[in-house]
């Protein structure tokens, strides 16, 4: 028991100091897990709205115009 209390007397700068760091790490882990997490679990908004795709009403005259048959004849002439 002497050779325990020796050691210890000896040593006690070392034990001190381990068990401040213990210390200040337990007050650290404690208010981490008391403060209010629900900043980390906020949702995500981005930074322009997405729209939804809007519908363009085309004019009839102009309809006729805008399909693949008028198209395939400029693009197979490109290819011959």
């Amino acid at each position: 028991m002497d050779t325990l209390i020796e050691f210890l007397l000896d040593n006690y700068i070392w034990f001190l100091v381990i068990s401040l760091i213990l210390i200040f790490a337990l007050i650290g882990y404690l208010v981490d897990a008391s403060t209010n997490h629900d900043k980390d679990k906020k949702k995500v908004t981005p930074v322009m709205p997405i729209e939804e795709e809007k519908r363009v009403e085309i004019h009839p005259s102009v309809a006729v115009y805008t399909n693949d048959e008028f198209d395939d004849p400029l693009i197979k002439d490109k290819n011959a």
